[in-house]
């Protein structure tokens, strides 16, 4: 069994690397650059989202859809409207990946990144 310092490391090193991930969007973003911000932001939200699921479990989640499973232990204190939107970002992960895929709107990557930034700076920074 992990000790306590490994783990708090583990989750710690998750939710740092998910700051990263979203200063490298934030950056993309301002550069119009918005297929790897979208990415960048996708990816920081998984980190984040992995990291405070770290708290209650020990597993690392090898998925990218873990939207489902941070709701059932989170729906409470995130909200079920937060959930429901983090659900729909993350499903939206291989928009950004391919260019046959639908067209992003640039708006809409903004908002999104917008969202991803307070879930992660407001709501799971919380939950740590």
């Amino acid at each position: 069994m992990e000790s306590d310092k490994t783990r708090d490391e583990k989750i710690q090193n998750y939710y740092n690397l998910s700051l990263t991930y979203l200063e490298s969007a934030k950056i993309n973003l301002e550069r119009e650059l918005y297929e790897p911000a979208m990415f960048n932001a996708i990816h920081a939200l998984e980190l984040a989202l992995k990291s405070a699921l770290l708290t209650r479990k020990s597993d690392v989640w090898k998925t990218h859809n873990i939207g489902g499973v941070f709701s059932k232990f989170f729906m409470k204190d995130t909200g079920k409207e937060n959930c429901r939107r983090i659900n729909i970002i993350l499903s939206k992960y291989n928009l950004p990946r391919y260019p046959d895929n639908t067209s992003l709107d640039p708006d809409e990557i903004e908002g999104d990144i917008e969202f991803i930034e307070y879930i992660i700076e407001d709501v799971i920074s919380n939950l740590l």
